[in-house]
C-alpha cells in the first residue's frame, strides 16, 4: 500500500510540474492590443489563416477596441500589429441581430470571451482554417450574418488604403449549413480584389429554426432564430471555394480544439526557457506569440496557383527581417524554409519577391528590397530545404 502511496503522489506532482511547466499561460493577448500598437488580442493558430474577433466599429486594424466601443459583430480573417489603412474584417456574424455593448470581456491564449448588455455571451476559439462559437442566450436565439461587412469602410470609393466592397452573397443550405463569399478589393497595400468563402454549420442539436433573407437577390444578409440557448457553431473559410471551406472544419468539439491550439503554441513557446519574474515571463512570452501570428500560412488557398508553400500577409518584412525572422530561423526552421520557399514561389509568379504582401498582391516597398536579408540569413544559418541558386536569381531580380 506504501508502495501504490508514494507511485500515486509522484505522479500528482509530475502532473502538477507538467502544469506549471506550460509556458502559453504566460501570453496575455491584452498586450500592444490598445493605440497604435493594434495588435490582434483573439484566437490564432500559429500563422493560422483563420483569426476570428470582435470588430468594434470599422475603424481598428484589428478589429477590436476597448470599452465602451460597441461591438458591430464577430468577423473571421484579421491582421495583427499592422500600421497604415485597415485589410480584412470579413464574414461577420452577429449573435442578437444589432450591435451591442459589453459589460465585460475574457482574454487568454487561443481564447476570447465577451458579454453584452442583454445578457448574450460569446466565447471564441479556431482552428488553422475554422473559427469556433459557442454562444450562450438569455432567451430567444438569434443570429446575423453580414457578407457586405469589412473594415475601413468608406462612402468615398477608390480612396487610398481603403477596402471596397465588390460582391457577395449568402445561401441558406438547410437548418445546420449556410454558405456564402464576400469580395472586397483595395484596402492597406491597395491590392486587387480577394475573395472569403465560408461555411457556417451548427453543430450538435443546434439547427436553426427559421431564416429571414434581409436584402435583394443576391442575398448579402441573412438573420437565423434557434431554438435552443445554446448554440455551437463552426464557420469554415477559404480563399478558393465554399467546397473547401466545408472542408477545412474540423470534426471536433470547442473544448478540444482549445486544447489542441494551446497545444501547438506551447510547442513553439517552449523552445526558449526563461528565468525571471512573472512579469518578465507574461512580457517576453507574449512579444515571442507575436512574432508568429504572421505571415499567414495559406498554403493549398491560393486562388492564383497551387504550388505550395503559399504565405500571405507578410505585413511588412522591412519591420520583421531584422528581429522576428531570425528569431524563427532558429527556434523553427522547417517553418522558415515554408515561409523563404513561399518568397520564391511568388518571384517564380510574379517576377517580384514581396517586400510586403496580403489578400494575395504584393503591397508597397519601403528601405530597398528586404527579402533579400531574410534569404540571406537562412543561408547563413544552414537553413535546408531551399533552392539556393533560384534564392540567388531572385536576390539579383530584386536588388537590380
Amino acid at each position: 500500500m506504501k508502495l501504490k502511496t508514494i507511485i500515486a503522489t509522484g505522479l500528482m506532482l509530475f502532473c502538477s510540474v507538467a502544469t506549471m511547466a506550460q509556458v502559453w499561460q504566460y501570453v496575455d493577448p491584452r498586450i500592444g492590443s490598445e493605440g497604435v500598437g493594434r495588435t490582434f488580442p483573439g484566437p490564432s493558430m500559429p500563422f493560422g489563416m483563420c483569426k476570428p474577433g470582435p470588430d468594434c466599429t470599422i475603424k481598428p486594424n484589428a478589429g477590436w477596441a476597448p470599452m465602451p466601443e460597441v461591438v458591430t459583430g464577430f468577423s473571421q480573417t484579421h491582421v495583427s500589429g499592422t500600421g497604415g489603412g485597415q485589410k480584412y474584417g470579413n464574414i461577420l456574424i452577429q449573435p442578437g441581430i444589432v450591435p451591442q455593448y459589453r459589460v465585460s470581456e475574457e482574454f487568454s491564449l487561443g481564447y476570447y470571451a465577451t458579454t453584452f448588455e442583454s445578457g448574450i455571451k460569446t466565447e471564441i476559439t479556431t482552428s488553422e482554417r475554422c473559427a469556433f462559437y459557442r454562444i450562450h442566450y438569455p432567451e430567444k436565439a438569434s443570429l446575423l450574418i453580414d457578407v457586405t461587412h469589412y473594415l475601413g469602410k468608406n462612402p468615398i470609393p477608390d480612396q487610398r488604403e481603403q477596402q471596397q466592397f465588390v460582391g457577395g452573397e449568402v445561401e441558406v443550405v438547410n437548418n445546420h449549413e449556410v454558405r456564402g463569399y464576400t469580395r472586397v478589393r483595395g484596402g492597406w497595400n491597395n491590392g486587387d480584389a480577394y475573395t472569403v468563402y465560408f461555411c457556417l454549420m451548427t453543430q450538435g442539436d443546434g439547427s436553426f429554426v427559421n431564416s429571414a433573407d434581409l436584402t435583394k437577390e443576391p442575398y448579402t444578409c441573412v438573420a437565423l432564430e434557434f431554438a435552443d440557448t445554446l448554440v455551437n457553431i463552426k464557420v469554415g473559410i477559404s480563399y478558393v471555394s465554399e467546397q473547401q471551406a466545408k472542408r477545412n472544419i474540423p470534426d471536433i468539439d470547442f473544448d478540444t480544439q482549445l486544447s489542441r491550439l494551446r497545444m501547438s503554441w506551447e510547442d513553439l513557446l517552449a523552445r526558449i526557457q526563461i528565468k525571471g519574474k512573472e512579469a518578465d515571463k507574461r512580457m517576453f512570452y507574449t512579444a515571442l506569440y507575436h512574432t508568429m501570428i504572421m505571415p499567414v500560412d495559406k498554403s493549398g488557398e491560393n486562388p492564383k496557383w497551387t504550388e505550395r508553400p503559399y504565405y500571405d500577409d507578410y505585413y511588412a518584412i522591412w519591420d520583421t527581417y531584422r528581429t522576428s525572422t531570425p528569431l524563427i530561423t532558429l527556434i523553427d526552421p522547417k517553418r522558415e524554409a515554408e515561409i523563404v520557399n513561399s518568397l520564391l514561389n511568388i518571384y517564380k509568379r510574379e517576377g517580384y519577391m514581396p517586400d510586403a504582401r496580403s489578400g494575395d498582391c504584393n503591397g508597397r516597398t519601403q528601405g530597398g528590397s528586404n527579402a533579400e536579408v531574410v534569404i540571406a540569413d537562412a543561408y547563413a544559418k544552414g537553413v535546408e530545404g531551399i533552392d539556393y541558386n533560384l534564392a540567388l536569381e531572385a536576390m539579383l531580380k530584386d536588388a537590380e
